[in-house]
């Protein structure tokens, strides 16, 4: 792997770093959107959640269009059909009552945390890896959201998205400013 680092360091264009300003300016861009995120999270997860209601209403009628165009059996006709039925219901719900679709969002991930942490945990211990105290932390860590979400739930339905959603806009902008940064000392 560090070879082909290494390979890619040593073709890469000369133009390429001249626009590293730009990659720090949008990291550090979608870093302020992650401490707003953060700062008003109960609006950030409405949002979030109507915008993912829109998508699914989008992509209902995506469906819609494929089942009448592009189908050639009844089966597949009507599996669309189908399918383009549910995307609708569920993006309606989500568009018109946001707050009733992020507490099911956010016990559908407190669950998800939950048996993410158990089977990392249950990795650990069964198989001896190096570092296998990592992977036990990184368990009980995914245990410990998934209790929190759902002993505060459903109140926690109305912050935790935004939450989640702005530490990665944070974490995502420092990644995007690093390489910016590293762009420059490409260029120098």
């Amino acid at each position: 792997m560090q070879q082909q680092f290494d390979i890619f360091i040593a073709q890469t264009p000369s133009g390429v770093g001249a626009h590293w300003g730009w990659l720090v300016a949008l990291g550090a861009a979608l870093s302020v959107l992650g401490i707003l995120a953060i700062w008003r999270a109960r609006t950030a997860t409405l949002v979030s959640v109507a915008i993912i209601g829109a998508l699914l209403l989008v992509g209902a009628i995506g469906v819609f269009t494929v089942a009448f165009s592009f189908t050639g059996y009844w089966t597949a006709f009507f599996i669309h059909v189908l399918w383009a039925i549910l995307l609708a219901i569920i993006g309606f719900i989500l568009v018109t009552r946001p707050a009733i679709g992020a507490e099911a969002i956010t016990v559908v991930i407190a669950f998800y945390f939950l048996a993410t942490g158990a089977v990392v945990i249950g990795f650990a211990l069964s198989s001896h890896i190096e570092g296998q105290w990592l992977y036990v932390a990184d368990g009980a860590l995914s245990l410990a959201l998934g209790a929190l979400l759902l002993a505060g739930w459903p109140v926690s339905g109305l912050w935790a998205i935004g939450l989640f959603i702005g530490i990665d806009l944070i974490l995502r902008g420092g990644a995007i400013v690093a390489l910016g940064l590293s762009l420059r000392r490409l260029a120098q």
